[in-house]
Formats: structure tokens, C-alpha cells, sequence
């Protein structure tokens, strides 16, 4: 019996069934660049798949620039990828990004624009709560369409991510101030009416136009309905205001469609045009690819959390960078702007949850900065004495902060 199982087994490695392989690889991104650790962990699953499987994921896919393209590389290499663990990750003092993995891979010839890829990534990762509110305007269909609206959010349901309607969410929260109002707690009602609890992750917004040109002939072809269509797509994050990606759509000419109705063929161009954006033809419209590769980082190398700071000193924001350089669970801290008479911005990347942060940053501070508000991502703290959140929103006085020195410009936003 051992000998049938041996024999089975091998039959299984010489016929290529038996092809997963544990490897440990390392990636590298500049950290001077935004997306840096994107960067990073892409090159890593990208180079394991390499040793594992002797697929370069980097050719297989025909990115040409590895810097904008990471998105594809990364959600190509997890067609490959069964399972990883990231050993370790950071910012080194050489300013360069790197991310170490222990993974499990195995040979196949994944598409990087197949949706399976993308939902894998979702299955083993979770889904970021994501919103959408795209508009449009096309010429010669019936107003108001929201056809650009309806196939992003089919979209998103395709790959199982978690879908929020901000409209809903938000005349839910009027309902609630409305009822916080009548009891009798006006703070609440405020806060709840001046929107600053978030409700999504990323938002997908943006502005799309659509020219009808006609009804044409191609090459002997059946007449088609001929569109021309431009606009532009992000993904943002709502709480920093961040811009993760932008797909532009250039004024594409003669996007044609031969569905009989000039209604129907006008959505029929629109997702062309979108399932091209970013210059990938076919698949899914690639703001999302850039969504999912943010999220899998997030998941994987801890939180991207932004601090801002209203009335610090040089000499405090210095010590919270020099203080966390030896934290063992912030791997990473980037200086974005310092503004002593405004907000000064640190961005770091931690393991920690916000009021272990806080904590943190207190300690540096020796208690002259104070934690005002926090959301997942974002930590407002104020000098002693001073707040961030405005009279309209919660109808208190509020002190201003002093400044301790005139404004520099050590550091810009980035």
C-alpha cells in the first residue's frame, strides 16, 4: 500500500500535477515614493513566483512600467501564490522600502486581468468597504442615465467586495440625529449632521461624457451606433482625501456598438471605455486592481495611518519621528508637511491601534499633544489648549492654538 502511494506521488511530480513550491523572496521599492510598499510587496510575490515557478509574472503580463503597473503584478502573482507570510517589512536607513515573504507557490498561467485573480485576493483578504458615485452625461440618450454607475457597482459586486451605498448610510445617520435631537442631545446631532463619521474606505468617483456621433458602416459591416467618450475615474480615500489612482479616458473617437438600441449601445460603449481605462484593454476597470493592492498591503504590513497635528513645535514633531524610528511596531514613518502656526502631517505605518498611538505620541510629547479626534485611518491630536473640530459641529467655543515659531517649510506635502 505504501508502495502504491509512493508510486502515485511520483507519478503526480513527473506528470506536473505535484508543482507547489515554498520559497522565500524579497522585494524593494524606493521609499521615497507614494505607493512604496505596493511597490514592495508586489516585487516580492512577484519575484517568489519567479524561484518558485520560473514564471517572471513582470513579462507574462506585458507591463512595461513596473512603477505604475504593480496593481496588475501584484494581482497576476496571486494566481500563483496558494498562501504567504511576510517575514519582515520596513523603511531602511538607505530610504528603500523592503518587504521579505515566505510563500507557497505553484505553476499555472493565471490572466491578470481575470476577475477570478482579483476575487481570490478578496476571499483571502477581505474587502475594504468601497462607495461609488460616478457621473455622466451622454449625448443622445435619454436624461438622466447613471449607466457608468450601475456597471462599477456591478462590478464591485462581481468581485465580492463590500459595497456601500453613501446615500443610504447617510439619510440612515440623519434619521439617527434627527432622533438625537428629540432626545435632547444636541451634540450628537450635530456631529451626526456635519458627516464626519466614516462610511467607506475608498470612493470611486468621477465624470464621464459621451457624444453620439451616428449610425456607421465599418468594413461592410451592419450599420453600428458610433460614440465618442472621455471623463476620468479615482479612488480616494475619503478620511485623508488621499488620491490612491486615477484612470483617465482621453477622448476615445468611434467607440462603436452594434446593439439595435441607441440607448443599449450607449452603456455598451461605456463599459468599453471603462473596462479600458489606465490603457488595460478587457477585464475589469483597473481603479479597482489599485484598490485591492492598497487593501492587501494594509492587511499585510499593518495600517497606513495619517497623523495631523494643529500648533506643534519643530522640535516635538522631530522627536515623534526620532521616537518612532525605535518603536518596535511602526516599521515606517514619512514626514508629509510641518506647519507650526497650522496642520502638520506624519504618515506611519504601524501595528498598533490607535490608542496605542496615541499613546506614543503623548510620551514623545511629554503630554503637551492631545488626541482630539481618530478615525481608522486618520488621528487628529492639538496642542494643549486647542481644537481641531469646528464650532458648527459641535457648538463649543474652541481656543486657538499658539504657534511657538513662524511657519517653515522644512517639510511639503508629497
Amino acid at each position: 500500500m505504501k508502495n502504491l502511494i509512493l508510486h502515485i506521488c511520483l507519478l503526480g511530480v513527473l506528470c506536473g500535477q505535484i508543482q507547489a513550491a515554498t520559497v522565500e523572496a524579497e522585494g524593494r521599492a524606493p521609499g521615497d515614493m507614494k505607493t512604496a510598499r505596493e511597490q514592495a510587496l508586489a516585487d516580492a510575490l512577484r519575484e517568489a513566483v519567479r524561484v518558485g515557478t520560473g514564471v517572471d509574472v513582470l513579462s507574462s503580463t506585458g507591463v512595461s512600467d513596473f512603477t505604475l503597473d504593480y496593481d496588475r503584478i501584484l494581482s497576476s502573482a496571486f494566481g500563483h501564490v496558494k498562501s504567504y507570510k511576510v517575514i519582515s517589512s520596513g523603511l531602511g536607513k538607505d530610504q528603500i522600502y523592503t518587504v521579505k515573504v515566505k510563500a507557497e507557490v505553484e505553476k499555472g498561467a493565471p490572466d491578470a486581468k481575470n476577475p477570478l485573480a482579483l476575487r481570490q485576493i478578496v476571499l483571502l483578504k477581505g474587502s475594504p468597504r468601497v462607495s461609488i458615485a460616478v457621473q455622466e452625461q451622454i449625448d443622445g440618450a435619454p436624461a438622466p442615465t447613471k449607466y457608468a454607475q450601475g456597471i462599477m457597482e456591478q462590478t464591485a459586486r462581481d468581485l465580492q467586495f463590500n459595497l456601500v451605498d453613501v446615500g443610504t448610510a447617510s439619510g440612515q445617520e440623519s434619521r439617527m440625529a434627527a432622533r438625537d435631537a428629540i432626545l435632547g442631545n444636541d451634540k450628537n446631532s450635530k456631529l451626526r449632521n456635519a458627516g464626519i463619521s466614516q462610511k467607506s474606505d475608498f470612493l470611486i468617483e468621477g465624470n464621464i461624457v459621451a457624444r453620439y456621433v451616428g449610425r456607421q458602416t465599418f468594413y461592410g459591416s451592419l450599420p453600428q451606433h458610433v460614440f465618442s467618450v472621455g471623463g476620468e475615474l479615482r479612488a480616494i480615500r475619503p478620511e485623508t482625501g488621499e488620491v490612491v489612482a486615477v484612470a483617465a479616458l482621453p477622448g476615445t473617437e468611434n467607440v462603436e456598438s452594434d446593439l439595435d438600441s441607441k440607448e443599449m449601445a450607449a452603456r455598451d460603449v461605456i463599459q468599453k471605455v471603462l473596462s479600458s481605462a489606465g490603457g488595460q484593454k478587457g477585464g475589469t476597470p483597473p481603479l479597482f486592481n489599485k484598490i485591492l493592492a492598497r487593501w492587501v498591503t494594509e492587511t499585510d504590513l499593518g495600517a497606513m495611518k495619517r497623523l495631523e497635528f494643529t500648533g506643534i513645535s519643530s522640535d516635538d514633531f522631530q522627536k515623534i519621528q526620532t521616537d518612532f524610528t525605535d518603536t518596535e511596531k511602526i516599521s515606517a514613518v514619512w514626514p508629509r508637511e510641518f506647519d507650526s502656526q497650522g496642520i502638520s502631517v506624519l504618515d506611519v505605518e504601524t501595528r498598533l491601534d490607535n490608542m496605542g498611538l496615541g499613546q506614543e505620541i503623548t510620551k514623545a510629547t511629554g503630554g503637551r499633544m492631545k488626541l482630539d479626534r481618530s478615525t481608522e485611518n486618520l488621528l487628529a491630536f492639538n496642542a494643549d489648549g486647542s481644537k481641531s473640530v469646528p464650532d458648527s459641529a459641535t457648538g463649543n467655543a474652541q481656543g486657538d492654538a499658539k504657534p511657538e515659531e513662524k511657519k517653515s517649510s522644512w517639510w511639503k506635502v508629497w
